[in-house]
């Protein structure tokens, strides 16, 4: 699994999302003003009448020679064009206009231009026609030439398209349109923003609630690639160890019970025994002197076997406080190793056991505690002198392994130990059967501290064994 900081680097900010969530919703607002304009566009085609129609234009026929005027198009929708001089003469007319007059007075030009009712005339097909209501007109000045140009086209000639809604209402509709569309960017953006922090911030927060709660195996699972992400991994870490650091203290705590249990237990036995004999000779003045002898032996028996365990006991708790603190120095391990076993060499030897060393000639130096090691080391020998056989066989070796170390090896062919102890068998006061009490000599508490010095030299310490098949402790510890 990536650590906790490889993780952080590969991060994006909420910086990052908001601008992106920014530059999208700019995105799709120019999108909606350019739809929206074009939507403008389109609406003011239809309803006011932007795009060409048939109409025809005095304006855009207009030429200085009146004879060159194009009149076919105003011929084929049965119009008429005029040409009049400075006094209203009709000096030149084309098309379907066949009114019997060659000039228009005032009352006539107003009535026909304005008014579409004074004149009455036949087309070219003899068809009577009354102006009213008839025709379009539409007229040009040309300065140049100073003549009027008047243009007449038939209305059911004219497509028209005529406006549906005002201007103003069209405005309105327009704009009511936009706010609408910019209202569902905007709840649609408000919702996807949201999304980054509403939800995130409702797991933490219940996240928070259920570990102030007491619930250490909560968990908050947020999928986000960010600082939430970053804050959500943060909680996680922080829930784990806060759980381990409870698990923790509930099982020193339970260790601390059964070693309270297991110190009264052991303990027990020869306080009472010193007790009932102590009380016994206090209140019997006729004992003979092998008597006495026999009770003061069994007393001073159980005092030292009391005091042995209270001394382990105290070595145990000092090696397990905070402020204990080894006094290392630079030794050649292979000097120690044979001083350590010429001391025992007697003891061997009383026992019956055969033994065998390997200890290079070559100096070994390492910073060890010179007398918490020889106290780990004796009580792994006192073990298998005290509970082995006679004719037994000790091994002790040591070698330089690769990962710059170096390996004890502490091994005997005795009564071994099960594999089902194997993994309890360094916790205080547990043995290896019931009948290995502090009867038999032991307080349970040997290689308890025989592992906690090994660790405290930042070793470690290693037990392969089987029922009648022999023990074998691997001591590794660091050369530097």
């Amino acid at each position: 699994m990536k650590s906790f900081k490889q993780k952080v680097r590969k991060r994006k900010t909420l910086a990052t999302t908001l601008l992106r969530n920014y530059i999208l919703s700019f995105i799709l607002m120019l999108f909606i003003l350019v739809f929206s304009s074009i939507i403008a566009v389109l609406i003011a085609v239809v309803y006011f009448d932007i795009l060409p129609n048939n109409n025809i234009y005095a304006s855009d026929l207009m030429k200085d020679n009146y004879k060159d005027i194009d009149t076919t198009d105003i011929e084929k929708l049965k119009g008429f064009v005029l040409i009049l001089d400075k006094d209203s003469n009709i000096i030149y007319k084309k098309g379907n206009f066949n009114i019997p007059i060659d000039k228009l007075t005032p009352k006539d030009y107003t009535s026909l231009m304005y008014n579409n009712e004074a004149l009455v005339f036949l087309d070219k097909e003899n068809e009577v026609h009354s102006a009213l209501n008839y025709y379009d007109f539409d007229v040009s000045y040309n300065r140049n030439k100073d003549f009027l140009l008047v243009v007449a086209i038939p209305k059911n000639a004219v497509a028209y398209k005529p406006t549906k809604i005002s201007v103003k209402q069209f405005l309105a509709l327009a704009v009511a349109i936009c706010i609408c569309l910019y209202s569902i960017i905007f709840v649609l953006y408000a919702k996807v923003t949201s999304r980054y922090f509403i939800k995130p911030l409702s797991l933490l927060t219940e996240g928070a609630k259920k570990l102030a709660l007491g619930n250490y195996e909560t968990r908050i699972k947020i999928r986000a690639n960010n600082e939430f992400g970053e804050l959500s991994d943060a909680f996680n870490i922080m829930a784990k160890k806060i759980e381990e650091e409870k698990k923790l203290k509930e099982k020193s705590e339970e260790a601390r019970k059964r070693l309270i249990l297991d110190i009264s237990h052991d303990l027990k036995n020869p306080l009472a025994s010193i007790m009932g004999y102590s009380n016994y000779l206090c209140k019997n003045d006729d004992i003979d002197t092998e008597e006495l002898s026999k009770y003061l032996n069994i007393i001073e028996r159980n005092s030292i076997r009391a005091n042995s365990l209270i001394q382990d006991l105290f070595e145990f708790s000092k090696l397990d406080s905070v402020d204990f603190e080894l006094k290392k120095e630079k030794v050649d391990i292979c000097e120690f190793l044979r001083e350590l076993i010429g001391a025992y060499i007697p003891l061997l030897e009383e026992k019956d056991f055969d033994y065998d060393f390997n200890i290079p000639e070559e100096n070994i130096f390492i910073n060890i505690d010179t007398k918490h090691i020889d106290r780990a080391l004796s009580n792994l020998l006192l073990n298998s002198l005290k509970y082995n056989p006679p004719k037994t066989k000790v091994f002790i070796g040591i070698s330089i392994l690769e990962d710059n170390t170096i390996e004890l090896v502490l091994k005997d062919n005795g009564i071994g130990i099960s594999k089902e102890k194997i993994e309890t068998i360094f916790d205080p006061f547990v043995r290896e059967d019931e009948s290995r009490n502090s009867n038999s000599g032991g307080t349970g508490l040997g290689l308890a501290i025989t592992k906690t010095i090994i660790l405290k030299h930042n070793g470690n310490i290693l037990l392969q064994s089987e029922k009648n098949k022999g023990c074998t402790f691997l001591i590794t510890l660091p050369i530097n």
